[in-house]
């Protein structure tokens, strides 16, 4: 079976265990976490995947991660974060949450390198918003995949979005929200990264929740509360290890 092939056909899988994770990560605070002044770093595991950490020193959050995962499916979202994820916090600083309408051009840089035999997932940012401050379950959740070659929630509704991207769109029906996904133009699915690589992305935050604002507004507006900025990886499969860095 080709590459493509294979990831389409357990596509409906993966989409399946995302909804379930995040239904369950209100409550459930896997993995070890180490902050770093007003941010964070977490060893975001799902279902006690054995997903193993080193953290960073200095100023900056950063984390290594381990994986030997022979199968398919969702094991973890190791990250580097800024702000309330579901009302937790260990940093407890108070940028987030913030009205869209006051972010700006508000930016974050993420960075990241990979050694692994093989390795399947996504790296990319992850943001939770709610139509309140109140630091509490999400309502909305905005992802931009950087390097990646697995497959996001729903499907295209649009090309040649913010940089470029197509924007990818589906209902998380167990957590309750919808999801959408900027990503890299035409890539979804695909063979195994290289087994070895590096990439950074540096987004401005402002700029793709107004694009939802100007184009999705029954779904979010500008007096919206963006919670949460979270840098990371979306494992799926492979052996290796993965270095995140990130900072906004």
């Amino acid at each position: 079976m080709s590459g493509k092939a294979r990831f389409a056909a357990i596509a409906a899988k993966v989409a399946a265990s995302v909804c379930l994770v995040m239904a369950l990560s209100a409550t459930a605070h896997a993995g070890a976490t180490k902050v770093f002044g007003s941010q964070w770093a977490w060893d975001n595991n799902f279902n006690n995947s054995n997903i193993g950490v080193s953290f960073g020193t200095g100023s900056t959050p950063s984390l290594t991660v381990t994986f030997d995962f022979t199968s398919f499916n969702l094991y973890g979202y190791p990250a580097c974060i800024h702000g309330w994820h579901y009302g937790y916090n260990p940093a407890n600083d108070n940028k987030y949450p913030a009205q869209i309408k006051n972010i700006g051009s508000d930016g974050c840089s993420f960075s990241y390198n990979w050694n692994a035999s093989s390795l399947y997932g996504d790296f990319a940012y992850d943001m939770f918003l709610r139509s309140d401050s109140s630091k509490s379950s999400p309502e909305l959740e905005v992802m931009i995949w950087a390097t990646n070659n697995s497959w996001p929630i729903g499907g295209k509704v649009r090309s040649g979005t913010v940089n470029g991207q197509d924007l990818w769109m589906g209902y998380n029906g167990a957590a309750g929200y919808e999801t959408f996904s900027f990503v890299p133009a035409g890539a979804g699915g695909g063979n195994a990264l290289s087994k070895t690589g590096s990439g950074s992305y540096n987004a401005s935050v402002g700029t793709y929740l107004n694009y939802l604002c100007s184009n999705y507004g029954s779904y979010v507006n500008t007096s919206w509360y963006l919670d949460v900025v979270e840098m990371g990886m979306e494992i799926t499969e492979g052996n290796g290890s993965v270095t995140l860095k990130g900072s906004n």
